[in-house]
């Protein structure tokens, strides 16, 4: 019973990362399409030289429109994954794998889509800012927030995906597919997270008119952003090293319940860590009275990392698949 509830599960949360992804797609069009229409843009690129204009529009379209695209696409068939494994109660199905296998390719090309981008911001900030870029943002800024945490990405998340579908296509054992999966959630929330998320911060504090003096050491200071700060740059780090221990299992005879509680434990804290950044991104008044770096990392309109939260319903749903495990064995 306890399985098949934990099945729904995750099902349920796939389904909500699918259903966000191919919501997020559509606004990549929408935007993309904006882009292009856009002739005060156009205008301000042309004045720069052509590789700029080549550059930025890439940056913006490849990542932007087609690796959201390909990211929807590989949700679907996370989706299709998880519906048959409700219906079949196999994870050995034929079905599932090859499902499991395009899900894991489609995401790891998502992040390789994201190099047109990591190129347009190392060349902003070679040429110290001197060409268009949304009204002459700082070069600091992108390389901290963009150019670096997205290199970190394209290196080694992409990798760490194809690995892991590698040992799904050779039918690997489940401890072997275990230990793959968590090493790859390690790197995951290692470097799409942590990295970045403190890359924002570090950003944060270089000055930049347009943020209306919300940058530097008088606003990291500040109590309630100071919880985010030290919540983001050690909470998240915390949540990394506690996957990493899944990838070193120090016996064989690890129980099951153990797992699940463990595992469990992890969902619910990486889900709660974006509960706190929705509170408090809304208890402190969002992005108008704030707007800086941070707050456009974590605000609803530009977070597609929002789909984390379903961790918070998932984890309770592996604690408490685990008393029930214990319970039976007891």
């Amino acid at each position: 019973m306890m399985k098949r509830i934990i099945n729904w599960g995750i099902l349920i949360a796939v389904a909500i990362f699918f259903g966000l992804a191919l919501f997020w797609a559509c606004q990549g069009i929408i935007g993309s399409l904006s882009y292009v229409s856009n002739m005060y843009v156009y205008e301000k690129l042309s004045e720069g030289p052509l590789w700029w204009v080549v550059l930025y529009y890439s940056g913006e379209g490849v990542a932007g429109t087609v690796g959201l695209v390909i990211r929807a696409i590989g949700g679907f068939f996370a989706f299709y994954a998880t519906v048959h494994l409700v219906r079949e109660k196999a994870v050995a199905s034929p079905k599932i794998g090859k499902s499991v296998r395009a899900a894991l390719l489609f995401e790891g090309i998502y992040f390789l889509t994201l190099i047109p981008s990591t190129i347009t911001a190392f060349a902003y900030y070679f040429v110290n800012g001197n060409v268009f870029y949304f009204d002459h943002t700082p070069p600091l800024i992108l390389l901290y927030v963009a150019a670096l945490p997205t290199l970190g990405m394209v290196t080694f998340v992409p990798a760490m995906l194809f690995k892991l579908r590698s040992r799904v296509v050779a039918n690997s054992s489940t401890r072997d597919l275990v230990k793959w999966g968590s090493f790859t959630a390690f790197v995951y929330v290692l470097v799409v997270f942590w990295f970045s998320y403190s890359m924002a911060w570090l950003g944060n504090m270089v000055p930049f008119d347009r943020a209306r003096g919300q940058y530097g050491w008088s606003f990291l200071l500040e109590p309630v952003n100071f919880t985010s700060f030290i919540v983001t740059v050690v909470g998240l780090l915390l949540i990394a090293i506690s996957i990493l221990k899944l990838t070193l299992p120090t016996s064989k005879s690890i129980a099951v319940g153990a797992d699940l509680r463990y595992i469990g434990a992890i969902m619910l804290a990486f889900g709660g860590y974006f509960v706190f950044n929705l509170f408090y991104f809304y208890l402190t008044g969002g992005y108008a009275p704030h707007p800086n770096v941070w707050y456009e990392m974590i605000g609803p309109p530009h977070n597609v990392n929002l789909w984390s939260l379903v961790f918070v319903f998932l984890g309770p749903i592996f604690l408490v698949g685990s008393r029930k495990k214990d319970n039976t064995d007891s």
